[in-house]
C-alpha cells in the first residue's frame, strides 16, 4: 500500500513531466538529466581504500531501483522544486553517493591540530663503522631499499688488518687445542694405567688376605690336634708312671719281706728301692706336666681312675671350648701355636693393607660397587670406554701432583687466553659490520676479504645521500639516511583548557581519527601510543603521538592534520553522515533517494561528532540520503524552480 508521502511524490513527478512538455525553457534541464553534464567546481572523486583509511559514508548503488519507503511516522511533503530526477549516467558523472539512515552511537570527541612526523623507530642513519674508500655505490637518493640490501662497497685497510689478526688468533687456538688434545690423551692413558694399578693392588691384597686366612685355619686345626695329642701323651705318661710306680712299690714290699726273712739279698732290696724311687719321680713329673697346663690333683685322680677310656677333652671338660679358647689354654702343648700367632699377625697386617688399597682406589675415583664386583669376578676394568674428558673430570683428584696434569693445566690456561683473544677480534669485526657468516667464511678460507659491504639496516626510502664513488669515509661518517613510512606518527597538541575534560578519558590506546588536506574525504585511524607528561610552556599544549599504519605512503612527514580524539562512545541514535546535512535559508536539509528521484527533505538534528549527526525528525531508518553531489542537486532544483515560476506555472 502506498503511503501519502509516496503518492505526493508520484503526483509531483507526473506534474513535472506534463509541464516539461509545455515549458520550452525546461528543455535544458531535461537535457542535463539525460547527459549528466554538470559543471561545478565542487565535483568530488571516488575514494581510495588505504589500510585503516575510511570514507565518512557507506556507498549505495544507483541502479534505478526505488529506495526504502517511509513509514507513517515520517511526513514528507514535496513540491516540484524539491525533486530532481537523474539518469544513471548523470549519477556517475557527478560522482553521486548515498548513505543509509541508521542508528549509530554519537561519540564524545575532541578535535586538535597537528602534523605527520616520521616514526622514531622507522628512521635509520647508515654509517660504515669502519674507515675506507668507497669503491661502488648500489643505491642513490630517492630509491627504496629493503633491510639487508647492499648499499655500497668499501675497501678498508683497517678491516683487512683485523681479519689477519683473527686468522692468526684462529691458528693459535687450533695449535693449542691440538697440543692440549695430545697431552690430555697421554694424561688419560696415565689415569687408565693408574686406575688399573690400583685395582690390581686391591685385588692382590685381597688374595693375600684370603691365603693367610686359609693358612690360619689350617694351622689352627693342626694346633688343636697337637694339643689333643699332647694331652693324650701326658695322660699316657701319667697312667704309665702310676702303673709302674704301683708295680715298683709292690715289688719293693715283697723284696723287703724276703730280705727280712733273709731270703732275698740286700743288693736286690737296694735295686728295688732305686726302681721305686725312680717310679715315684716319674709319676711326680707326669703330674707336674699336667699341673703346668692347669690341671688339678683332683682331675689327675679322675684321669687315673678312668684308665684311658674317656676322651681326654671330655675328662677335662674342654670339649665345649672353641678352638681359640682351647689353644689359648693349652698353647704350651702345641709347637704350632707360635706359627699360628705369627700367621694371625700377618693376617691383621694384610687386612690393613686391603683397607689401605681400598681407600687409595676410592680416592682415585673407583666406586664401592666396582670394587665389590672386582672382588667377585677378579676382572680388572680397563676404562677404555671412557672419554678423555670423562676420565680427567671424574678421576683427577688422585693425580693432582702429576707432571702431565701440570702440563694440561698450563695448556688449558693458554687455550683460554687464545679463545678470549679470538672472541675479542671477532667481536671487533661484528661491531664493524661483518656477519657471522662473513666471519665463518674468512675462518674457513684463511684469507682476508678486502671489500666491506655496507648493507641497509632497515627498509625504507633513501632520503639523504652523503657519499659518492671514491669518497674516503671514517667509521662514524654518515653515508645514507633511510626513512620507512609504512608506519608513521601523527603528533597532536591538546590545549591546556581542554585537559580538564579529557584528562580522565584519554589514554594510551585511545582511538584517533586523522584527516589531512590532501585527502579531505579520507579518514586515517590510529591509536595513541604516547602522551607527554610535560606541557609546552610556550604553546600551553600537551603533546601526544598517534601511530598509524601507512602501507600506501599517503601520509607524509610534514603534512598538517586535523585529529579527532574519541573519548567515549555514546548511545545509539538515528543518524546520517555529517556531510549529508546542509543549511538552506536557515533550515537543515538532506536529499533523500527514491530510485532515480532525489527529494530535498527538511530535518531536525541533534548531537553530532566528526562523522555523524543525530536526526530527530524528517527521516526514518532505512532511508538513503545523498552524501556527495548535493550541490549539483541544489543547482538542478533551483533551475526547476526558475522554470516553473513562483507559483509553479511556466514563464
Amino acid at each position: 500500500m502506498l503511503r501519502p508521502s509516496h503518492l505526493t511524490l508520484f503526483l509531483a513527478i507526473f506534474v513535472m513531466l506534463i509541464q516539461s512538455l509545455i515549458v520550452a525553457d525546461f528543455t535544458s534541464i531535461s537535457t542535463w538529466a539525460e547527459d549528466g553534464h554538470v559543471h561545478d567546481d565542487d565535483t568530488s572523486h571516488p575514494h581510495e581504500d588505504d589500510g585503516h583509511a575510511h570514507d565518512d559514508d557507506t556507498n549505495h548503488s544507483h541502479n534505478g531501483n526505488t529506495g526504502p519507503s517511509h513509514n507513517n511516522q515520517s511526513d514528507h511533503s514535496h513540491s516540484d522544486k524539491n525533486v530532481v530526477t537523474l539518469t544513471n549516467q548523470a549519477k556517475a558523472n557527478i560522482g553521486l553517493r548515498t548513505a543509509e539512515v541508521d542508528t549509530r552511537p554519537i561519540e564524545t570527541i575532541v578535535s586538535v591540530h597537528g602534523n605527520v612526523i616520521a616514526h622514531p623507530e622507522r628512521q635509520a642513519i647508515v654509517t660504515p663503522r669502519i674507515s675506507g674508500i668507497v669503491k661502488r655505490v648500489h643505491f642513490s637518493i630517492g630509491e627504496s631499499v629493503k633491510s639487508g640490501d647492499l648499499l655500497l662497497e668499501l675497501e678498508s685497510l683497517d678491516l683487512q688488518m683485523a681479519q689477519i689478526e683473527m686468522i692468526e688468533a684462529v691458528a693459535q687456538k687450533k695449535s693449542l687445542a691440538s697440543k692440549l688434545a695430545r697431552l690430555t690423551e697421554v694424561f688419560a692413558k696415565q689415569i687408565r694405567r693408574e686406575l688399573q694399578t690400583r685395582q690390581i693392588d686391591y685385588l692382590q691384597s685381597l688374595s693375600e688376605l684370603k691365603e693367610l686366612q686359609a693358612a690360619i685355619r689350617k694351622r689352627k686345626t693342626l694346633a688343636v690336634a697337637m694339643v689333643i695329642s699332647g694331652l693324650e701323651q701326658l695322660r699316657f705318661r701319667l697312667i704309665k708312671a702310676d702303673v709302674e710306680c704301683r708295680l715298683s712299690e709292690t715289688t719293693l714290699k715283697r723284696t723287703e719281706m724276703l730280705a727280712e726273712k733273709k731270703i732275698s739279698a740286700q743288693k736286690e732290696l737296694l735295686t728295688q728301692q732305686a726302681a721305686y724311687a725312680k717310679g715315684q719321680n716319674e709319676l711326680i713329673d707326669a703330674k707336674r706336666q699336667f699341673q703346668i697346663v692347669g690341671i688339678s690333683e683332683q682331675m689327675l685322680e679322675q684321669i687315673l681312675q678312668d684308665g684311658g677310656e674317656t676322651p681326654i677333652l671330655s675328662l677335662l671338660n674342654a670339649d665345649k671350648l672353641d678352638p681359640e679358647a682351647l689353644l689359648e689354654k693349652y698353647a704350651i702343648l702345641s709347637t704350632e701355636s707360635i706359627a699360628l700367632v705369627e700367621a694371625e699377625v700377618a693376617y691383621k697386617i694384610a687386612a690393613i693393607k686391603v683397607a689401605a688399597n681400598k681407600q687409595r682406589a676410592l680416592a682415585a675415583g673407583l666406586t664401592e660397587p666396582l670394587l665389590e664386583n672386582l672382588a667377585k669376578t677378579k676382572v680388572i676394568v680397563p676404562f677404555n670406554d671412557f672419554s678423555t674428558d670423562e676420565l680427567i673430570e671424574n678421576h683427577l683428584a688422585f693425580v693432582e701432583s702429576s707432571e702431565a696434569l701440570e702440563g694440561v693445566l698450563q695448556l688449558e690456561e693458554l687455550l683460554r687466553n687464545a679463545v678470549i683473544t679470538l672472541n675479542k677480534v671477532q667481536q671487533k669485526l661484528r661491531v664493524s659490520g661483518l656477519t657471522s657468516a662473513d666471519i665463518e667464511k674468512i675462518v674457513q678460507t684463511g684469507e682476508p676479504a678486502p671489500m666491506f659491504y655496507v648493507r641497509a639496516p632497515a627498509s625504507g626510502q633513501i632520503i639523504q645521500q652523503y657519499v659518492t664513488l671514491g669518497t674516503t669515509v671514517e667509521k662514524s661518517d654518515m653515508l645514507f639516511s633511510i626513512l620507512d613510512t609504512d608506519v608513521v606518527w601523527v603528533e597532536g597538541e591538546a590545549l591546556e583548557d581542554t585537559l580538564a575534560d579529557i584528562q580522565d578519558r584519554w589514554q594510551i590506546g585511545s582511538e584517533v581519527r586523522v584527516r589531512v588536506p590532501a585527502y579531505p574525504e579520507q579518514i586515517f585511524i590510529g591509536k595513541i601510543s604516547h602522551i607527554s607528561v610535560a606541557m609546552d610552556a610556550e604553546k600551553r599544549t600537551v603533546h601526544f603521538w598517534t601511530e598509524i599504519n601507512n602501507p600506501r605512503h599517503k601520509l607524509k612527514p610534514g603534512m598538517f592534520t586535523e585529529q579527532t580524539i574519541v573519548l567515549e562512545k555514546g548511545t545509539e541514535v538515528l543518524s546520517v553522515p555529517l556531510r549529508a546535512v546542509f543549511e538552506d535559508a536557515g533550515g537543515r536539509f538532506v536529499f533523500v533517494e527514491y530510485g532515480d528521484a532525489y527529494v530535498k527533505q527538511e530535518v531536525v538534528v541533534g548531537t553530532k561528532d566528526d562523522r555523524y549527526i543525530e536526526v530527530r525528525e524528517g527521516l526514518v531508518q532505512g532511508d538513503y540520503v545523498v552524501t556527495q553531489g548535493q550541490h549539483q542537486l541544489l543547482r538542478a532544483a533551483a533551475n526547476v524552480s526558475d522554470a516553473l515560476g513562483e507559483h509553479g506555472h511556466p514563464h
